[in-house]
């Protein structure tokens, strides 16, 4: 597959340029929301994933006339779209937990057509799963990571950072295995997100929303399926299992579902609990948001680190 340097510019482009305009939009039609880390708590512009959308939609269009061979692109985006589309309906008019849980399945069968064997590498032996691989393993997988990556949010920049970090590993991991022209598959997400992020950092212009979440995690579970690393994928995103195992302990607690702390005088962070990730250094320590959106990338820098050492060396 050719192309690569192309896509990763023309998604980066399309959505640094188209950014301003989004913010705008969304402000004035009233699709905002609360920053909670912010004195003042002041309304943010939302559903910024339109904006990643954009990008990808662009690269994609391109994709057609210098991608020798575009179908599994397609197959892969068509799947990004779908879990983009379920984020957007969120946000607009929440789904409900038991729909979120149960509608992903479905929405990422058709990462089965992306399969390039059906075994399953398990670092010390493979095995091979055929149709239970094609048909269960596989989509749960997209469907999982998709889940850790919208948990995994709440501070400017923090999810969407996060995210082009292990794509950006993906994106070695894959030209480690296959070569430069793989890469390709990577380039459209990647580059609509790297723009993105310069909006949304801190402090937020606007935020990704459901819609970007979701459409960011199902982008990296599918790109970890169609390159069959799916326990680089395990290592990589361990800070993110890590929280949604401090989530099932918070669950087990039934302390009461709180989403966002607040922001003391000093500009450090006030969180209720220690019971996620993001909010676990800031409870027993003064760290600020940015500070503490820092802390998450270099664990998940470290956590990428680690899984190309595993897997390839």
């Amino acid at each position: 597959m050719d192309g690569t340097p192309l896509l990763l510019g023309v998604s980066f482009a399309a959505a640094f340029l188209t950014a301003p305009s989004f913010i705008q939009k969304l402000r004035a039609a009233g699709f905002v929301v609360k920053d909670y880390y912010k004195r003042g708590r002041p309304l943010v512009p939302t559903m910024g994933g339109l904006v990643i959308l954009t990008g990808v939609l662009a690269s994609l269009i391109i994709a057609q006339f210098v991608v020798s061979s575009v179908e599994n692109l397609l197959i892969l985006y068509f799947i990004v779209l779908t879990f983009m589309v379920l984020g957007l309906i969120d946000d607009l008019v929440d789904v409900g937990r038991k729909l979120k849980i149960v509608l992903p399945y479905f929405m990422a069968l058709p990462v089965a057509l992306l399969n390039r064997d059906t075994s399953l590498w398990l670092g010390f032996t493979e095995v091979e799963l055929g149709a239970l691989y094609t048909f269960i393993v596989a989509p749960v997988y997209v469907m999982v990571v998709s889940n850790l990556i919208n948990m995994h949010a709440g501070y400017n920049g923090l999810a969407v950072g996060l995210s082009s970090i292990l794509l950006t590993f993906v994106g070695i991991a894959a030209w480690a295995k296959y070569g430069a022209g793989e890469v390709a598959y990577v380039m459209p997400i990647l580059g609509a997100a790297l723009a993105f992020l310069f909006y949304n950092r801190y402090p937020s212009r606007i935020f990704e929303g459901n819609c970007g979440n979701f459409m960011l995690g199902a982008a990296l579970g599918a790109l970890l399926v169609l390159y069959n690393l799916e326990l680089f994928g395990v290592i990589i995103l361990l800070p993110h299992i890590v929280n949604f195992l401090m989530y099932v302990v918070w669950r087990i607690k039934k302390i009461g579902e709180v989403k966002f702390g607040e922001v003391r005088e000093d500009g450090s962070l006030k969180v209720p609990n220690p019971l996620t990730l993001k909010w676990l250094l800031p409870y027993y320590y003064r760290v600020t948001e940015p500070q503490a959106v820092l802390i998450m990338y270099l664990l998940t820098t470290l956590s990428g680190l680690l899984g190309l050492a595993l897997i390839f060396w």
